[in-house]
């Protein structure tokens, strides 16, 4: 059985946040969602490790989502971060993508937001699975050499 996807939610406004909840739950996507709206509520729901995506608005008072975008990709690089934002300039959308955002997802298009998610979460898998299947290869490599390293001149490696 697979596991809820949990998500940090940055974004100020109550009712925009159970929209966006709204528009999950309705397209079946299982998620357990924790809205902040602070810098400090933000770092402390960076640290949990169970952490799957951030979504978050742009202006925040006291607080902005390009902020919280470079607090993920110095602590936490590889964690989807999804801007999900009212700001319908295209010039906000290439300069989000552009500082490392996963994607971007205009408020008033919810029904594009799980598509982006699952979307992004499947990037991350297969970038998993391509580190595991690099540091495997690594391995292999060192054991073949340290074998090598260690036969006597002339002997044959063992079959494998």
């Amino acid at each position: 059985m697979k596991r809820q996807i949990e998500i940090l939610m940055l974004e100020d406004e109550p009712a925009d946040a159970a929209l966006i909840e709204h528009e999950l739950s309705k397209s079946g996507l299982a998620f357990v969602a924790r809205r902040v709206e602070t810098e400090s509520e933000f770092l402390d729901g960076l640290q949990n490790r169970f952490l799957d995506m951030v979504l978050s608005d742009h202006g925040l008072p006291g607080f902005d989502g390009f902020s919280a975008l470079d607090l993920v990709r110095n602590r936490r690089p590889d964690l989807p971060f999804i801007f999900v934002s009212g700001r319908h300039g295209e010039e906000d959308v290439v300069d989000s993508l552009k500082r490392g955002a996963t994607d971007y997802v205009l408020k008033d298009k919810l029904s594009d937001l799980a598509p982006a998610i699952s979307r992004a979460l499947q990037k991350l898998e297969e970038a998993r699975q391509r580190n595991e299947e690099i540091t495997e290869w690594r391995r292999n490599i060192c054991l073949d050499i340290l074998f090598a390293s260690a036969v006597p001149a002339g002997a044959s490696k063992p079959p494998t």
